[in-house]
């Protein structure tokens, strides 16, 4: 099985079905990044996005042999949440390590029917430990999540010391909720 076919089963198995691709880089731009899109899943009326792409770029910090790809997931069937994903890591992907604890200002509304607009990057909440990586032969692929944010969040959650308190304040269910009540401390 070849890199790209281990890392697609990978999605495919966490997304329960076959993956639904929308491109989100320019014609021509080497390496190509995709959205892999997966509906009702995590559960129905849901969606969850993977980048597909990020990790053929070499990160910016950390070990050479482990690269990301990104998730995202929503209780709503608006592709707008991975493609704005797909869309940070394609503009981001020679910037930036997405590291835990990172937060990213999309600077306008991830989605139009929700006034977030920005993410927090985190381990996956909603994967099992040995879920969040994969060995795809040539490299090792760590899964992160964004967990998309108002606004007035990421400047709170800017600080890393308030973002514990921020994760436990909600269930991973209420983080896919796209018209969640702001965290207020």
């Amino acid at each position: 099985m070849k890199p790209a076919e281990r890392l697609l089963a990978h999605f495919d198995a966490i997304g329960g079905s076959e993956a639904a691709f929308r491109t989100v880089s320019p014609p021509g731009a080497m390496p190509a990044l995709h959205v892999a899109i997966y509906r009702d899943a995590p559960e129905p009326g849901a969606i969850t996005g993977f980048s597909f792409g990020l990790s053929l770029v070499h990160p910016v910090d950390g070990p050479p042999d482990v690269h990301r790809e990104l998730m995202v997931a929503m209780l709503d069937d608006d592709e707008s949440w991975a493609l704005a994903a797909g869309f940070v890591a394609y503009e981001l992907r020679e910037q930036c390590s997405f590291v835990c604890g990172d937060t990213i200002n999309f600077r306008e509304q991830i989605s139009p029917r929700s006034a977030m607009n920005s993410f927090l990057v985190t381990h996956p909440l909603l994967l099992p430990p040995n879920a969040r990586e994969v060995d795809i032969g040539v490299r090792r692929v760590r899964l992160v999540q964004f967990i998309p944010l108002y606004e007035e969040e990421r400047i709170r959650l800017a600080d890393r010391a308030a973002q514990a308190p921020f994760l436990r304040a909600f269930s991973p269910r209420e983080l896919m909720n796209p018209f969640r009540a702001s965290y207020r401390p």
